[in-house]
């Protein structure tokens, strides 16, 4: 579960990277058109929304935060700065 998390965000940025690469591509914001703009907004939002949601849902759950690079699950108590982590040493 924890490597399906690191892949899912990793593809979900990917998706929203080569959307705005297309954008620029495109000549932009103005020239890219109605259906671009609206396919990058709406996958950026989601990205938005699922880095919230995961947030707070293992900050609810009280068993730590995964870490990004290995998803190795490490304490991280509330509104303070945790140092590397201890399974990967990212």
């Amino acid at each position: 579960m924890k490597r399906h998390r690191v892949l899912a965000f990793g593809l979900l940025f990917l998706v929203v990277a080569v959307l705005g690469a297309v954008v620029k591509r495109g000549g932009g914001i103005d020239a890219a058109g109605l259906p671009l703009l609206v396919a990058f907004n709406v996958t950026a939002g989601l990205a938005v929304v699922a880095i919230v949601v995961d947030t707070v849902w293992h900050a609810s759950r009280g068993r730590g935060q995964a870490c990004r690079h290995c998803g190795h699950v490490r304490p991280m108590p509330s509104f303070r700065m945790v140092g590397p982590c201890p399974h990967c040493g990212h």
